[in-house]
């Protein structure tokens, strides 16, 4: 009779051990599935927040800008000004440092993306360097330049535009290559192939009407910069088309903003842009010393012409002596 008992015993035990574990593995079930619940709304939330889907592996970000060695020589320089003002700097073979970059007045500076339309053409046969263009009255306008004091009926190879637009900045023949090349629809093109995307030709050098409409020429810091970072590598159209235009680059009689005050070794590749009426001061350079090279791009408007003057020979010489140390 004992015998019985303690086996019936044993066999409730072993139910009620049973119906434990298994209420137990019911309520884990159900806490597993409300978190996972709880982490599917969490999801769907955030990824309505971002616009995105949430993974948990998320791309390991690249270096910031808050680790360059040329943020306080930005800072301590383009940084104080007023108005808008933004600075790309990449020594090459390096990441680039780019600081209150977005789409500004281009002013001359948007003769480098002609000037790459140019060349482009010439790659594929479509534009001849050698020939021959006449100079008319109606193609004159002011600003910079030597083409205005021209008599009509001159006659210059389109070469010769070219080293007048890039050397001194020649407004006419700035206009006139525009219209050898195809128009603004041409120009616009090579640069969306460049993949510039804050650049824009909307008018001629000059055109007060344009401007007076709200259409002008537009570009940034980081656009000049990749391109130019792109033509010292030989890897904006063909090496011969990128050493012509480093040559005509390097010709530039204006080095009175990045360049000022860098060591006379160095070799200088830039373009600049004015418009003192918007309060415009821009250059676009490459300083060079041997096979090394850093770019350098400012851009500003809308404050004081001397000051902006006076950051950029300042930035041009500590980011030198930061690259060449």
């Amino acid at each position: 009779m004992k015998k019985w008992v303690l086996m019936g015993l044993s066999m409730m035990a072993v139910v009620v051990l049973v119906s434990g574990c298994q209420k137990k593995a019911t309520n884990s079930g159900k806490e597993s599935a409300n978190r996972a619940t709880r982490s599917s709304t969490k999801s769907k939330s955030s990824s309505k927040r971002t616009g995105r889907p949430v993974s948990k592996q998320q791309a390991t970000p690249g270096k910031t800008k808050q680790s360059s060695p040329f943020k306080p020589i930005v800072t301590q320089t383009m940084g104080r000004l007023k108005g808008q003002n933004a600075v790309y700097v990449q020594q090459i073979g390096h990441d680039a440092y780019q600081w209150h970059v977005k789409s500004q007045k281009a002013a001359s500076d948007i003769k480098l993306f002609i000037l790459a339309t140019v060349y482009q053409q010439v790659q594929a046969g479509k534009f001849n360097l050698t020939a021959t263009y006449t100079l008319k009255d109606g193609d004159k306008v002011g600003g910079t330049g030597s083409l205005q004091g021209m008599a009509a009926g001159t006659t210059l190879t389109n070469q010769e535009l070219l080293k007048y637009m890039m050397t001194v900045s020649d407004n006419t023949a700035t206009n006139v290559v525009i219209r050898e090349v195809g128009g603004f629809d041409a120009v616009n093109r090579e640069i969306k192939r460049l993949g510039a995307t804050q650049t824009v030709l909307q008018r001629k050098m000059m055109d007060q009407k344009s401007l007076a409409a709200g259409k002008d020429n537009m570009t940034s810091a980081r656009d000049l910069g990749q391109l130019l970072a792109k033509l010292w590598q030989h890897q904006l159209i063909s090496k011969s088309a990128d050493m012509a235009m480093l040559k005509l680059m390097a010709a530039n009689t204006n080095h009175s903003k990045l360049p000022k005050l860098i060591p006379s070794d160095r070799q200088v590749y830039n373009k600049t842009g004015e418009f003192d009426t918007y309060g415009v001061e821009n250059d676009a350079a490459i300083f060079a010393k041997g096979k090394r090279a850093v770019v350098v791009v400012a851009l500003s408007q809308g404050g004081p012409l001397a000051e902006q003057v006076a950051a950029m020979n300042q930035l041009g010489k500590q980011v030198d002596a930061a690259t060449f140390k």
